[in-house]
C-alpha cells in the first residue's frame, strides 16, 4: 500500500515569546515492512532546520526561534510504501529466551509512564497464559484480557498519563493500551519497545479522521522484533506506518519543546492519510525542509490584534517589522 501522510502544528501564544525550541519526531522509518519514497517538513517561522537519528535509529528534527514570535506552524508530508505482514501470533511458538542479550535490556525495565507497583502486579495475575507458554502465546493471552478488560475513550488520560492511571479508570488511548501491555511482557521476562505511528482509516461519512498512533513490538528468539496492537488486539497489517520506537512515549513524542515567555500556548494538531495509486517508477528517495513565511520581531510590537490575524494585521506588522529594520 502506498500512503501519503500529513501531520501539522501550529502552536499559538497568547502574547509574544522571545525565544522557543522545538523537537519533532515526525519522520517515518524505513524498516523491513516499509519504505520512505519522500519526506517534506515545512517551518515556520523560517530558521534553520537540524537533524540527528536518536540511539534508536529515530529520525529526530530540532530549531529554535530566537526573535518575538506568536505562533509556530509545522507541516510534515510522507509518502510511504508499505508491506502486509505474514505473521501470526500462532506462528511464534517458540519458547522465551533463557537469557535475554544485552543490547535488550533497556525493553525489560520499567520507568517513564511504565510503572511496575502493586496495581500492575495484581492486574497482571487475571492473565493465565503461564511464563513458560511460547511466546506467541503469552502475547495473545495478555492482548486478550486487555480488550476485553479496557474501554478504548479519547480525553479521560491525557499524554504524561501512566499505567496506573489507566488502570484505575480502565479506560484510555493507544498510548495507555501500549503501555499497560508493555508492562505486562516486562513482568514476564519478555522484551518490548513502544511503536509510534500511524494508522490510515478510510475516511467516509462516519470515519473519524486519522491520527497519530501507538503500538507495541515484542521481540521473539527465532522471529526477532513482532509488531501488535493491543488497542485493535490485532497484529498490523500494511496501513501502519512506523514513526519511531522507544522504551515508552516520553522516549518518540511527536513534539516536545520549551519557551521563553510568560504566554499561554494552545497546540492544534492533525493527521491526514491518503492511499496513493501509484508513485512514479525509478524515483529516488526526495527529502526537503522549507519555509512557512511567519513573522519574527526584534521587539515586541507595540500593536497586537485579539483573535485571528486579517490581512490588515499582517500589513501592518510586516511594516513595523521594515522600520525595526531600518
Amino acid at each position: 500500500m502506498l500512503l501519503r501522510i500529513e501531520h501539522t502544528f501550529a502552536f499559538n501564544y497568547d502574547g509574544y515569546i522571545s525565544e522557543s525550541f522545538l523537537e519533532l519526531r515526525v519522520q517515518p522509518k524505513t524498516t523491513p515492512a516499509q519504505t520512505v519514497a519522500s519526506f517534506t517538513l515545512a517551518v515556520g517561522p523560517p530558521t534553520r532546520v537540524f537533524r540527528y537519528r536518536d540511539w534508536n535509529d529515530n529520525l529526530a528534527h530540532h530549531f529554535t526561534v530566537t526573535k518575538f514570535h506568536d505562533r509556530i506552524e509545522v507541516a510534515s508530508r510522507s509518502l510511504v510504501e508499505t508491506r502486509p505482514s505474514a505473521t501470526s501470533l500462532g506462528a511464534i511458538n517458540e519458547p522465551p529466551a533463557r537469557e535475554t542479550p544485552w543490547p535488550l535490556h533497556d525493553y525489560l525495565d520499567f520507568g517513564g509512564p511504565v510503572r511496575a507497583t502493586g496495581a500492575m502486579r495484581d492486574a497482571h495475575r487475571a492473565v493465565k497464559a503461564p511464563r513458560t507458554a511460547p511466546v506467541g502465546e503469552q502475547v495473545a493471552a495478555v492482548g486478550a484480557f486487555l480488550h476485553e478488560e479496557f474501554d478504548y475513550k479519547q480525553n479521560v488520560t491525557s499524554f504524561d498519563s501512566t499505567t496506573d492511571d489507566f488502570l484505575k479508570i480502565r479506560k484510555g488511548v493507544c498510548q495507555d493500551f501500549a503501555h499497560l501491555m508493555l508492562g505486562f511482557l516486562r513482568l514476564r521476562g519478555i522484551p518490548c519497545r513502544y511503536v509510534s505511528g500511524y494508522l490510515h482509516v478510510e475516511r467516509t461519512a462516519r470515519a473519524a479522521p486519522s491520527q497519530s498512533h501507538a503500538w507495541i513490538e515484542f521481540w521473539a528468539p527465532v522471529a526477532g522484533w513482532v509488531p501488535f496492537d493491543p488497542t485493535h488486539n490485532q497484529i498490523p497489517d500494511e496501513r501502519y506506518v512506523v514513526v519511531g520506537h522507544g522504551r515508552h512515549y516520553d522516549d518518540v513524542p511527536p513534539n516536545r519543546g520549551i519557551y521563553r515567555g510568560s504566554a499561554r500556548e494552545a497546540l492544534a494538531a492533525e493527521v491526514l492519510t491518503e492511499k496513493v495509486t501509484r508513485r512514479a517508477a525509478g524515483t529516488a528517495f526526495q527529502e526537503e525542509i522549507v519555509p512557512i513565511d511567519l513573522p519574527v520581531f526584534a521587539e515586541v510590537p507595540k500593536y497586537r490584534p485579539e483573535g485571528p490575524r486579517t490581512a490588515e494585521d499582517a500589513a501592518a506588522e510586516e511594516q513595523q517589522q521594515q522600520q525595526q529594520q531600518q
